[in-house]
């Protein structure tokens, strides 16, 4: 489930968002409430895309559909970031933790042609761990725009 998160303190991603045919995750304006129940406001523009649907235990998939997503979305993207000014922007994989009382290191690699179409994008790349049993009880379900 790898995203593309983008953040501006002044550039509103709403009409880009519209147009384009990147497949958008959310997106919101600065002051914008993030959910239904109005207790998470946007501190700034913010505009998530969907990058990859592999699970958070494939890894390697999700760094082929980062590769893949990247690839074909480029010019446009790189477009985007070219209107900006001020934007932070990285790929986040969102992985599961494999260690254990049997395995106290994880690595995970990232091939050079993807950290290497990312940097030309001037995007950072960033993985989020997470135990198996993180979410236990709690729903995730994918935001609305």
């Amino acid at each position: 489930m790898c995203v593309l998160k983008i953040y501006s303190e002044t550039y509103s991603f709403k009409t880009f968002s519209e147009k384009t045919n990147i497949p958008v995750y959310s997106v919101y304006d600065k002051g914008e409430y993030r959910n239904k129940k109005k207790t998470k406001m946007s501190k700034e523009n913010s505009l998530s895309l969907d990058v990859s649907e592999k699970e958070w235990d494939d890894f390697p998939g999700q760094v082929t559909d980062a590769l893949e997503f990247l690839s074909k979305y480029y010019e446009e993207l790189s477009d985007l970031f070219g209107e900006i000014d001020n934007v932070d922007a990285y790929l986040d994989f969102p992985i599961y933790s494999r260690m254990n009382e049997e395995i106290a290191n994880q690595n995970d690699h990232l091939p050079r042609d993807l950290v290497s179409i990312a940097g030309k994008l001037n995007l950072g790349i960033e993985m989020s761990q997470y135990s198996h049993d993180a979410f236990d009880g709690v729903s995730i379900q994918k935001m609305e725009p």
